[in-house]
């Protein structure tokens, strides 16, 4: 991870990602966080400040293939300069006849202490007290996590018949909760959706278990398909296949559904049309989720 400050004194942040590079900064104001996305002048500004630090290192335009834009939530300042809003979490209490606990700051690195710190002051208006911790407790595919990870995937695929490579991917995505995805996965026929590294089945079992509702859940949300590069027109099509089988979907809300998930790539994350459909036409490697005999 390279952590540096541009010319003009703003914080950027570069680090490998999913196999490619992820680069960005901080510090723009917002009171619009509905609106806020990577804009033009800002994508200029990312590349300009790695042409600063990298000067040997030229990249264009068509060489990102996925942008996004986030709001921190930070305490209301009158200060000029973000960077200097404090970035702790704390919460406020809104009386009246049911009083708003209000969350204010945080991120996800400090979610754990920040539930403890409203649990704490909500339980002490109640006159009571937090009986436990969440410090040590393992939560999602940290749960059971095994000591040796190789020994631990050999044994999923052992018992139900997928891919080394298949296993290890599936591993790194949802931890020990890949017993589960490698189960449903090996209960029928199954193929790669496009170039995207997921398959068929591992998209249903995320459709059924993990309240997708639209294109954006599943491709954008519930797996990395959209920031790894590999979202293209065939990925997105079959995804829409399955979504709507899943959901039993009317023969008029697929249609609609693609249009508005094409205008919100177009729209928030730099990608048209064009560049989707052109993806599906470029060569990359296939992954076979069965083991090979």
């Amino acid at each position: 991870m390279i952590y540096y400050e541009n010319e003009d004194g703003r914080i950027c942040i570069l680090f490998p990602y999913l196999g490619n590079v992820l680069v960005g900064s901080t510090d723009i104001r917002t009171d619009d966080p509905e609106g806020v996305r990577c804009e033009p002048d800002e994508r200029a500004y990312i590349l300009q400040s790695l042409g600063f630090v990298f000067p040997d290192i030229k990249i264009a335009d068509e060489d990102i293939i996925f942008q996004f834009a986030g709001v921190r939530p930070l305490p209301a300042s009158d200060d000029k300069l973000t960077g200097r809003i404090p970035r702790d979490h704390f919460c406020e209490v809104v009386e009246g006849d049911v009083p708003v606990v209000c969350m204010v700051g945080g991120k996800w690195t400090t979610f754990r202490s920040f539930g403890a710190m409203a649990a704490d002051l909500v339980l002490d208006r109640l006159g009571r007290a937090r009986t436990r911790g969440t410090e040590d407790l393992a939560i999602g595919g940290g749960r059971d996590f095994p000591t040796e990870v190789d020994v631990w995937i050999a044994g999923l695929q052992a018992r139900h018949g997928l891919a080394s490579g298949v296993m290890q991917s599936l591993f790194e995505r949802y931890g020990t909760q890949a017993e589960a995805v490698a189960a449903f996965m090996a209960a029928g026929p199954d193929a790669e959706i496009g170039r995207s590294f997921y398959w068929q089945r591992e998209l249903q079992y995320l459709i059924g278990t993990e309240h997708v509702e639209t294109l954006a859940d599943l491709l954008l949300r519930r797996t990395a398909i959209g920031i790894s590069g590999r979202l293209s027109l065939g990925v997105i099509d079959a995804a829409l296949d399955l979504l709507a089988a899943e959901h039993g979907w009317s023969a008029d809300r697929p249609a609609a559904e693609r249009a508005t998930f094409l205008a919100l790539l177009a729209n928030n994350f730099g990608l048209d049309e064009a560049t989707l459909l052109h993806r599906d036409s470029k060569e990359s490697p296939s992954w076979e989720p069965r083991k090979s005999a």
